[in-house]
């Protein structure tokens, strides 16, 4: 039976596959569930046939008959982000080029700066097709609903830190290495008075706990500022109106975030300031001409492929908490002036 016959009928299944193989039905099973205790010459004719005929295994049903649903999970937290989009692709193409299958869900499908939480819906998904192991990208709140898998398979989380889960590492940018570079740039251009418009969550924290690190170590802990917005564009706007209102504007502003830094740059058109602006991210709009903006690349493509690699080598009952930082580089653009005399 060839393809094209097969595919104007019913669908392939693995005892088509086993006959036109000349091979049992108990070794193509084999051959998807546990390819490593089959021959190569007769994995390679099962998959060929396979591929010939259009069959593919059900996972449904390698979930029932295997240790495990034969795939790799990626639950990303947040559609919206443009953070993690490239954590995904990077993370992707590793554990394709390693011949995983990968399933991605999301926590869920909320507005754009909405609550997120995993829906119960995802993680019973989850649970019942039994993925080999978990990549979560991003910080979704409710991790404990991930609890009972975190003690079945092994999870990494990238782009995220502090999780309440015994995973087996965290993947994150080095923010400390990240923020410092952003400091050392600004008093290279003679900034002194120098801001920092603050994100939420634990990369909020350490964002601004890293600046206000390189502050004291450039000698200006007392010439800094840190106000409390988040990573949104609105909030920059806000945050950096009232500063340039303050009786001792700052020079230079740096986010935690670029939608943020996008938000300051229209509060300091609308003034008329000379203000360097420094964001964090490097996403798409930061490379924009009208943008042009100076920020610091987590090099999250990297992170998802770190993460990714983590997670192939990771066994469950790994030492939890182990974090990985991933080194970020700082990308000059227009934004960072130097300090007007």
């Amino acid at each position: 039976m060839t393809g094209g016959e097969q595919g104007r009928g019913r669908r392939p299944t693995i005892r088509d596959v086993a006959a036109a193989a000349g091979v049992s039905k108990s070794l193509v099973s084999r051959a998807f569930i546990d390819p490593d205790r089959v021959g190569s010459e007769s994995l390679k004719r099962i998959m060929s046939t396979a591929d010939d005929l259009g069959y593919r295994p059900s996972w449904s049903a390698r979930a029932l008959n295997g240790p495990n649903g034969g795939f790799i999970g990626v639950v990303i937290a947040d559609l919206y982000s443009p953070a993690l989009a490239p954590i995904v692709a990077g993370a992707y193409r590793r554990l394709r080029a390693a011949g995983h299958d990968v399933l991605l869900s999301m926590a869920s499908l909320s507005e754009p700066g909405a609550d997120r939480q995993l829906e119960k819906a995802q993680v019973a998904f989850l649970h019942d097709l039994r993925p080999a192991s978990l990549l979560v990208v991003g910080a979704v709140p409710d991790m404990r609903s991930l609890e009972t898998l975190a003690t079945q398979i092994p999870i990494v989380v990238a782009g995220s830190r502090d999780v309440a889960l015994p995973v087996a590492a965290e993947v994150v940018t080095d923010d400390r290495a990240g923020m410092d570079a952003v400091i050392t740039h600004l008093v290279a251009l003679d900034h002194q008075d120098i801001a920092h418009i603050a994100g939420i969550g634990k990369v909020g924290e350490a964002r601004a706990d890293a600046f206000r690190e390189s502050m004291s170590r450039h000698g200006l802990a007392t010439r800094s500022t840190i106000i409390q917005g988040d990573f949104e564009e609105d909030a920059g706007y806000r945050c950096a109106r009232e500063l340039l209102a303050s009786d001792t504007p700052p020079t230079a502003i740096t986010t935690a975030g670029d939608p943020a830094a996008v938000g300051v740059l229209a509060a300091i058109g609308e003034a008329g300031s000379d203000v360097a602006v420094v964001g964090y991210g490097n996403a798409p709009v930061a490379s924009y001409h009208l943008t042009q903006l100076t920020t610091m690349d987590p090099d999250n493509q990297q992170i998802g492929a770190t993460a990714a690699a983590t997670l192939l080598d990771a066994h469950l009952g790994d030492a939890a908490g182990r974090q990985i930082r991933v080194q970020p580089k700082l990308i000059v653009r227009s934004t960072s002036i130097p300090r007007s005399s």
